[in-house]
């Protein structure tokens, strides 16, 4: 009889993480493509609950507009900076109710 009542208790479980997970979307954006031009202050990516980027982009009040990579600019020269940033939102991003991830390709 214990061994059915944990049977279906493990279905109880799946059936809700079936239905609730998708609903949640992981905090998917809904695919925003093209170029972004954003301004703002770099600074280093520290510890976050979603860990992606190795710098972000922050408003005048301090709030992470994009979490940042660049293959081709170092970032590091910018830091504590006033920039101007364009680049392209990286597939599948955000995630974790992290900000969008952007690939810098130009910085002013």
């Amino acid at each position: 009889m214990h061994a059915n009542k944990g049977y279906l208790k493990f279905l109880v479980i799946i059936l809700i993480l079936v239905t609730v997970l998708p609903c949640a979307g992981f905090g998917a954006s809904s695919g925003t493509t093209g170029e972004i031009t954003a301004s703002g202050t770099v600074r280093k990516q520290g510890i976050t609950t979603y860990m992606y980027g190795t710098h972000v982009l922050l408003d005048g009040n301090g709030k992470t507009l994009y979490a940042l990579r660049s293959d081709s600019i170092e970032l590091d020269k910018y830091v504590d900076r006033k920039v101007t940033v364009k680049g392209d939102l990286v597939k599948g991003y955000p995630v974790g109710f992290g900000p969008e991830y952007l690939e810098v390709k130009a910085i002013e």
